[in-house]
């Protein structure tokens, strides 16, 4: 008679479940410290939660293991990554569920990241402005999506978002908690343009949504 071990998963539904069975690695872990210390960024887990989980992260073999040290501060769980079929989930600040495939994930860490010219535009897009800028520009993007949803993850670096003077940008559930939150657009686009729907939270950064200014139109004309 075989007995399992926590090395070697039964074959049962539960334990055959990737989120059990796939070995992390360094990027799994590395991903999983940067969630901690923008949650301690933004005041959600003290300092001595941060020092505790991290530790249980440097411990994890399997997904699972992450989830139970990150379940209560984001809803991108890495076990949602290795199930099959899996696809991200959100709300609509109604509380209506969409299903919005993967994100484009763009992050600043230490350097500041721009989308600028023509780019291709994704339905969501999650921003992660740890230290450095986010740039989405979007003068010159060519898309027939009326809703474009952005994400803030709480961090010390900005996000800004600029756009063509017949789109919008909504910063209705967008929280701020020690950083600042400025729009110099219109709320409500002309005709079918899109709109821009920010949520998530600036933590100790900052959000600012604006048109094209001369240094934008500058580019443009090169």
């Amino acid at each position: 008679m075989s007995h399992s071990t926590p090395d070697s998963p039964d074959n049962s539904p539960a334990e055959n479940d990737p989120a059990k069975t796939y070995r992390i690695g360094h990027k799994e872990r590395d991903e999983a410290i940067e969630v901690l210390r923008e949650a301690a960024g933004d005041g959600r887990i003290t300092v001595e939660e941060l020092d505790e989980r991290m530790e249980k992260v440097h411990a994890a073999r399997f997904p699972i293991d992450l989830d139970e040290v990150l379940s209560d501060l984001t809803t991108d769980l890495p076990s949602d990554r290795f199930r099959p079929g899996a696809s991200l989930t959100r709300s609509t600040p109604a509380g209506q569920a969409i299903e919005t495939g993967e994100p484009l994930v763009i992050k600043a860490g230490w350097e500041n990241e721009l989308r600028r010219a023509k780019w291709q535009v994704p339905p969501y897009i999650r921003c992660h402005p740890t230290g450095a800028n986010i740039e989405l520009n979007f003068l010159e993007v060519e898309t027939g999506l009326e809703v474009i949803d952005v994400e803030v993850v709480a961090g010390m670096g900005s996000v800004i978002v600029v756009i063509p003077d017949d789109w919008a940008v909504n910063i209705d559930s967008l929280s701020k908690s020690w950083g600042s939150v400025k729009s110099v657009v219109n709320a409500v686009p002309e005709g079918r343009k899109p709109i821009i729907r920010v949520t998530g939270s600036v933590g100790m950064g900052s959000f600012r949504a604006r048109f094209a200014n001369f240094l934008d139109r500058r580019r443009m004309a090169k």
